[in-house]
């Protein structure tokens, strides 16, 4: 019996399982690909159960909430690896945690007004801090060029040093030629700074590596990132590389069981008690796409032709429509794959009130309990309701 038949046996369905061993050889095989000379940084958003276990395989961890921090805090993270990230920095949490934390490794700046939020708190508290000054690709996150390059030539405070810059323009980036012109950006970037008479320390990169979800994509890894790094070695500073969905996704599965059959004029229906609540694949469109996926108990039968659909009462709870695979019976369990990074979080998981599944977490023989099962008919109900 596998680690997904025992997590079976055990904990039913729904349930996500989180395989740790996956997970840390494939953090080796990225830190082989890339060599010594880069350190990586966890997106914490891509999954937060996972995170303790990467302390000792990730030089930093990319905090993008309040939330994320204290779940950081409370997993015992060291500060000295948190990079504090994020669109929207209120006043309150960055004062706590100017107040709480003496060594928080960084703070990333993403407009004027962040800026000058934490100019005037390390003023005030008088706490010196490190900055990474986010340069946008275009849409809401980080600040233009120019500006930049202006914060950088009237910087002048003495609490709040400036490390260098941060860069992400979005995920599944499978061109090289993308990279590439990434790559030159940033180097002309450096070169403008250089002019200028400044000079910073690094720059944190998020490469937006791609995950090939679906059946019948064809994408040759080792080739790839070969190029990926011949790209990164032209920058002639530090390189930080932030990765979430290319680290976690392989790691995970998701566990699902078929509950009821049907058919009708459209075709033979299996409904499951998991759902488009659960289950989000990157790229997925009107679940036509097949992910990659068992099926147990295992067994030879003829194929048929099935639509997958998951227990909300919705139409659109599909998870995948047109699916050609073996005769499906009550009670098999689908193991969907490459789960790892934000499925469990993308997921409409409210919707319904239905209950958010277990998490599991397996590394060699050991099984873990990270989650219960949580109703959340208990976080939709109307607490301020006054019987008649």
């Amino acid at each position: 019996m596998n680690k997904i038949e025992k997590v079976l046996k055990t904990y039913g369905t729904p349930t996500y399982i989180y395989d740790i061993d996956i997970l840390k050889s494939r953090v080796s095989y990225l830190k082989e690909k890339f060599g010594s000379k880069y350190e990586l940084v966890y997106a914490v958003k891509a999954n937060t159960f996972i995170a303790k276990h990467l302390e000792e395989l990730v030089q930093r961890y990319e905090i993008c909430s309040p939330g994320e921090y204290h779940i950081c805090k409370k997993l015992n993270i060291s500060p000295q690896k948190m990079v504090i990230s994020g669109v929207y920095k209120d006043q309150e949490t960055m004062e706590e945690m100017l107040l709480e934390e003496t060594d928080i490794l960084k703070y990333t700046i993403e407009s004027l007004n962040q800026y000058h939020l934490l100019d005037a708190l390390t003023k005030k508290y008088q706490k010196k801090i490190h900055l990474l000054i986010r340069l946008t690709s275009g849409n809401q996150f980080g600040i233009e060029k120019e500006e930049l390059l202006e914060l950088l030539e009237n910087h002048h405070s003495p609490w709040m040093m400036i490390d260098g810059i941060e860069y992400f323009s979005g995920t599944q980036k499978h061109s090289i030629h993308r990279i590439e012109k990434e790559v030159t950006l940033l180097l002309d970037l450096l070169e403008e700074i250089k002019k200028r008479g400044i000079s910073i320390k690094e720059i944190e990169y998020g490469l937006g590596l791609p995950v090939f979800y679906y059946q019948g994509e064809e994408f040759l890894e080792d080739e790839f990132l070969t190029q990926v790094k011949q790209e990164l070695d032209r920058i002639p500073i530090k390189v930080t590389l932030e990765l979430g969905r290319s680290i976690a996704a392989s790691c995970g599965f998701y566990l699902t069981k078929v509950v009821d059959m049907k058919e009708n004029r459209y075709g033979k229906f299996a409904i499951l008690d998991g759902g488009i609540h659960h289950l989000v694949y990157y790229g997925q469109t009107m679940a036509m796409k097949i992910p990659y996926y068992e099926i147990l108990p295992q067994r030879e039968d003829t194929e048929e032709t099935y639509q997958l659909c998951g227990s909300l009462c919705t139409i659109n709870d599909f998870l995948v429509k047109n699916i050609r695979t073996r005769t499906l019976h009550l009670g098999d369990v689908f193991v969907f794959q490459k789960v790892g990074a934000y499925s469990a979080t993308e997921g409409i998981s409210l919707f319904l009130s239905r209950d958010l599944p277990k998490v599991v977490l397996v590394q060699k023989n050991q099984m873990i309990l990270a989650r219960n099962t949580i109703q959340t008919s208990d976080i939709n109900f109307p607490n301020n309701v006054v019987e008649e």
